[in-house]
């Protein structure tokens, strides 16, 4: 991979500390037109790392370290290279990483155009830091726009674990919107909330008339035909001395549709809980923040297991960039365009 030479390909060179690779495209001088909006981003890899991006111009720059305290400040004008990408996907090679020093690790980069004012406030005015997957533990993790620090340590092993056993690593790039996620918490999912416990309620009267009506009924059947209990055939159980249903049976079945209605109702109230609990901690990790909206990435405290990631962003923000790592091979051939994946 590292001879690979094309017009589509970039490849920058992390050579000191945690150093930042700079994915590139049109090059641009700081000014962006008012037809064109491009989103800047920066891979953060491991030292001696390589990344190779597809389907953008043939630019390189060499990038420097972050300097002593490791911060992302721009302590020269040219100490870094940062490139503005437009909307699309990106292929992605990544090698040199900690714990694979010998592979090559593929992936895609998805970059989104702002829709949004406070979006494509943050896309004038900042860049999206993209962590690349790494055996070891990255202190520059703390630097990054995560929610959770606690989430962070051991976090990159159990991504590679996965990425080794043929997984792939989705991160999720947004710009919360902090207005429209206080809002959800005081009122729209408060509301809900309080509207499933009052059905709630309701429904613990009918449960506790049907419980008092079947245990009438019961005792009734049981007296009227002494033989008939718990203990005799089902058909007995079921029928009186005419052959027709006993009352009790056919509102054990009331309490069976009531059982099923709670815990629905329970169901919905701990999916309204967790999204309720999502934007709290959104909020709370927001708190020297004045203004409108902030860049984030989707850790595990803002992401519901086992659903679409970009999907739950979405839901509190937009989406700037999703970088999928890890999978299945991929096949650069040489001068060959539009990326040329495959098996």
């Amino acid at each position: 991979m590292a001879g690979v030479k094309s017009r589509t390909m970039f490849v920058l060179r992390c050579v000191s500390g945690w150093l930042a690779c700079a994915a590139v495209a049109v090059l641009s001088t700081g000014c962006q037109s008012a037809g064109t909006r491009t989103v800047q981003v920066q891979f953060y890899a491991p030292e001696g790392s390589t990344v190779v991006l597809r389907d953008v111009d043939d630019l390189s720059a060499e990038v420097r370290s972050h300097g002593p305290l490791g911060n992302r400040f721009e302590h020269e004008a040219e100490d870094f290279a940062v490139y503005d990408l437009p909307a699309g996907r990106y292929s992605l090679a990544y090698m040199g990483g900690a714990g694979a020093k010998d592979a090559t690790i593929y992936g895609e980069l998805e970059v989104r155009s702002p829709s949004q004012s406070v979006a494509r406030e943050f896309v004038a005015r900042t860049f999206v830091p993209i962590r690349l997957a790494s055996v070891d533990h990255q202190e520059a993790e703390h630097l990054f726009p995560s929610r959770d620090l606690s989430y962070t340590e051991g976090l990159e092993r159990r991504e590679f674990e996965h990425i080794q056993q043929g997984d792939f690593i989705e991160q999720v790039y947004f710009v919360a919107d902090l207005e429209r996620a206080k809002y959800d918490y005081d009122v729209a999912y408060y509301q809900a909330i309080q509207d499933v416990d009052r059905e709630l309620a309701v429904l613990s009267d009918r449960e506790e008339y049907i419980d008092v009506r079947y245990d009438a009924a019961r005792r009734t059947a049981l007296f009227r035909n002494p033989d008939v209990n718990v203990e005799d055939q089902i058909a007995q159980e079921r029928f009186d001395l005419w052959g027709v249903e006993e009352p009790f049976i056919k509102i054990a079945e009331k309490r069976q549709a009531l059982a099923r209605e709670r815990e629905s109702l329970q169901i919905v109230r701990r999916d309204l809980e967790d999204e309720r609990g999502r934007r709290n901690a959104l909020l709370r990790s927001m708190k020297i923040v004045h203004r409108a909206g902030a860049l984030t990435l989707a850790t595990p405290d803002l992401k519901m297991p086992f659903r679409e990631s970009v999907e739950q962003a979405s839901q509190l923000g937009e989406v700037l960039a999703v970088l999928r790592i890890g999978g299945r091979h991929q096949y650069w051939a040489m001068g060959r365009a539009g990326g040329g994946s495959g098996e």
